[in-house]
């Protein structure tokens, strides 16, 4: 038996819990696969499955022997890696993930680029509001914005990402501009979506940071049609300050502040915008030239 490869495998089908995918990931038949699993098993002793016709689980022993097998692959996937691309030009795949609307503004412009200078490095972007975890082997970089960072990778902070409050001169021509949160509830608002449910405005007062009870007009999970909305004259929206500040400076955005309290959706005033990775993958030269390529791109106001 070819263990190591069916290690891979074993832990390709934790993951998807279907034999025709991990397949397809390898490009093997079905059977390959479940060849593989039922010699892997019967050579440990134990079962790692529990297969009905309907579905494939982990057992218990198959949870812990995940625990202990995925490391030492990934440890493997690197070595082999490191020592395969060191030549003089940057090669292979680089999965990146980054936040939607920060990608289509400043992250895929960054990596048109990239391309232009090592066309040898093939890109595989994932543009989404998940949080993808950064301890397996699907994402070499994420950028994201965060307030707390996770333990045992390198965070590149790129800029602030501070919420403001902002309307068009012609809405607030039109109806004002809201002083207070309680006036702020008698305006048009446009709020996002994000994949745990739409962002809450809060306004830190007394202490302590409260949602603001708003009834939007617009709900929306693409940053983009936000601010497009709230270019229009369509109510006022809290926008990313980056996403802002050209039309803000070019006075077709004003900025608005209350008079009762700083506004925040997370409760978290010290918010940035990270580069993120882990440090074994440094070594690779397609890592090492996209973290300083990006960092210089991204990293300026």
């Amino acid at each position: 038996m070819d263990q190591l490869r069916a290690l891979r495998y074993f832990v390709k089908l934790a993951d998807t819990l279907n034999f025709s995918e991990t397949a397809d990931h390898f490009r093997v038949p079905s059977s390959s696969v479940s060849r593989r699993i039922k010699d892997l098993e019967d050579g440990l002793g134990a079962a790692l499955f529990v297969r009905t016709t309907r579905s494939v689980q982990l057992t218990d022993l198959g949870r812990l022997y995940l625990g202990e097998v995925t490391g030492a692959l990934q440890s493997i996937d690197l070595a082999d890696e490191i020592v395969g691309t060191q030549s003089q030009t940057p090669t292979g795949i680089l999965r990146i993930t980054a936040m939607p609307g920060y990608a289509e503004r400043f992250v895929l412009p960054a990596l048109a680029q990239l391309r232009e200078l090592y066309p040898e490095i093939e890109l595989d972007v994932n543009v989404t509001d998940q949080v993808i975890n950064l301890s397996g082997n699907d994402v070499d970089i994420a950028i994201r914005a965060a307030s707390t960072l996770p333990d045992q990778v390198v965070a590149r902070r790129l800029r602030d990402h501070e919420f403001v409050l902002v309307a068009s001169p012609d809405y607030i021509a039109r109806y004002g501009a809201p002083k207070t949160t309680m006036e702020l509830k008698d305006h048009v608002v446009s709020m996002y979506r994000a994949p745990h449910g739409i962002l809450d405005w809060l306004v830190h007062r007394d202490g302590a940071w409260k949602a603001i009870d708003l009834k939007p007009k617009y709900v929306t999970n693409h940053g983009q049609s936000l601010l497009d909305s709230v270019l229009c004259g369509y109510g006022i929206a809290f926008l990313p300050s980056w996403a802002v500040t050209s039309d803000v400076q070019a006075e077709r955005l004003q900025l608005l502040d209350l008079e009762d309290g700083p506004l925040s959706i997370d409760g978290n005033t010290k918010t940035g915008m990270y580069l993120l990775y882990h440090p074994p993958k440094f070594r690779l030269k397609k890592i090492k030239v996209a973290v300083d390529f990006l960092i210089s791109e991204l990293g300026r106001d």
